[in-house]
């Protein structure tokens, strides 16, 4: 049983170290069971993960006599913890709910509903989108020379490893939110920053899909898309004082930028006069 923190009165560390690990315990629990059902229907999920497989690669082959166990062990950990979603995301909400005030808390619904959304409609946009594309560009590649035999490591590692990394990759809003939340990031400076967010979005993808431009593109744009709607959602979270504080601070900085330009402009200018000046007495008193 996790017993909550209250807020109201000052609390050692201590105390937030052990409510974290009861909740990492509870969660560990609820996905370890899950792991095991899945395991148990491990032929649904193969057969389900097969499916974008193209149809003359259908005849998959292993290499080591471990392969299929592990192959068994990853899937049925994907498949857990996309079941065990929704308690995860409200073990993170009750983690850090305690330092909001009370009408914040009560978006904790909310938060679960969505994070499970885009967590749901991240790997099925992976499943359903970018792993057929990105399968068919890989595997075609080179056919003309070679023949491809495909494992049951590579492709089931692949498409875990793809499907995760978008199921991940769409908790961006909620994670642009919460940062919002607490004060280390604000609307304004999202905005500022959209240039480097995009090419951000680019480098990610680069990192989490293989080194095809295809599935890359697939997972920027998007990215960036949840990027833009993170910032419109962000506002309804962030405190206006805040945002209208940093807004002044961006002017008052723009205008010190300005003025120092124009100073450094202006004494460039004042010493071209000068040695002009100079220039012409000696010329003079030549």
């Amino acid at each position: 049983m996790v017993r909550p923190v209250d807020f109201k009165e000052k609390i050692p560390i201590t105390h937030h170290l052990i409510e974290l690990k009861d909740r990492l315990v509870q969660v560990a629990l609820v996905v370890s069971l899950f792991f095991g059902v899945c395991f148990y229907f491990i032929d649904f999920l193969l057969l389900w993960l097969e499916d974008p497989l193209p149809k003359q690669y259908a005849e998959l082959t292993f290499i080591t006599p471990t392969e299929p166990f592990f192959t068994a062990m990853k899937v049925s950990f994907m498949g857990s913890m996309f079941i065990s979603m929704p308690w995860i995301l409200y073990h993170v909400w009750g983690f850090i709910s305690p330092g909001l005030k009370v009408r914040e808390k009560k978006v904790t619904a909310l938060f679960v509903f969505f994070g499970t959304l885009f967590f749901l409609f991240g790997g099925l946009f992976c499943y359903f989108l970018v792993v057929p594309l990105g399968l068919k560009f890989l595997l075609n590649y080179g056919t003309t020379w070679w023949k491809m035999q495909v494992t049951i490591g590579f492709y089931f590692s692949f498409v875990v490893k793809m499907i995760l990394a978008f199921a991940f990759a769409f908790q961006t809003p909620l994670l642009m939110v919460l940062l919002t939340k607490f004060g280390v990031v604000n609307t304004v400076k999202m905005k500022l920053y959209r240039k480097w967010a995009f090419l951000g979005t680019f480098a990610l993808a680069a990192v989490l899909t293989p080194p095809d431009i295809i599935t890359q593109v697939l997972l920027a744009f998007p990215l960036y898309g949840l990027y833009e709607f993170g910032m419109v959602v962000s506002r309804f979270f962030e405190d206006p004082k805040s945002r209208e504080l940093a807004f002044k601070q961006m002017q008052q900085e723009a205008a010190a930028k300005k003025a120092a330009k124009e100073a450094a402009q202006k004494a460039a200018a004042m010493a071209k006069n000068a040695k002009r000046k100079s220039a012409k007495k000696t010329h003079k008193a030549s």
